[in-house]
């Protein structure tokens, strides 16, 4: 596949490339980027959480990337989904990897990684920890409640504090998966937006 076929395809996955010099050059220095995604196990599985996700990941791997997807289940105890508890959680979670493998997402080549954010967390609580306060401390709150939509909550909903803090934890997880270095001149704590839509490096 020629360089300049895996750049239609990720830009076809891709909702938004913010700079296309930057993914044509990534994709010329190296032969297998990582894809990031998450997801909160909430439910039962709607079309385009199913199928067109699956159709995305088959692309992004037949151009040759890795994608590694984050199963948020303690971010889904936080928004309170199924209740709060865990266990249900992680039976929701194991149930929307079975649908997509029925499906058909492509996950016997070993490019495609699941990782629960719980067990993640945990491994490494206190570099984790520390950069929730970080970004807590250096956002104001009409910043933090700007990103509460990605958690499918309204601002004008009553929220608990732990919903208030939300976007934080999202943001933090994915620096913790990410090697990138962020540009000097772009503070990746004020990109909920983007970092959470979709990422590659």
């Amino acid at each position: 596949m020629t360089l300049e076929e895996k750049f239609r395809i990720l830009t076809n996955v891709g909702k938004e490339c913010i700079q296309e010099d930057e993914l044509m050059n990534l994709l010329r220095n190296k032969p297998e980027p990582i894809c990031y995604d998450g997801f909160e196990p909430s439910g039962r599985m709607h079309i385009a959480q199913g199928v067109m996700k699956t159709i995305s990941v088959n692309k992004l791997t037949s151009a040759g990337c890795r994608v590694k997807i984050w199963i948020v289940d303690w971010f889904a105890q936080l928004n309170n989904k199924t209740g709060g508890d865990l266990r249900k959680i992680e039976i929701v979670g194991r149930y929307l990897i079975e649908r997509w493998k029925a499906v058909g997402m492509d996950l016997d080549i070993g490019k495609v990684e699941f990782s629960w954010s719980l067990k993640e967390i945990n491994a490494q609580a206190h570099e984790y920890w520390s950069r929730v306060t970080d970004i807590a401390r250096k956002n104001k709150l009409p910043m933090i409640t700007r990103c509460i939509q990605i958690m499918g909550q309204s601002k004008q909903k009553e929220l608990s504090a732990t919903q208030i803090l939300y976007p934080a934890y999202p943001l933090n997880s994915f620096l913790s998966l990410s090697s990138t270095t962020h540009p000097t001149n772009h503070n990746p704590y004020l990109s909920y937006p983007l970092v959470l839509t979709f990422h590659i490096h």
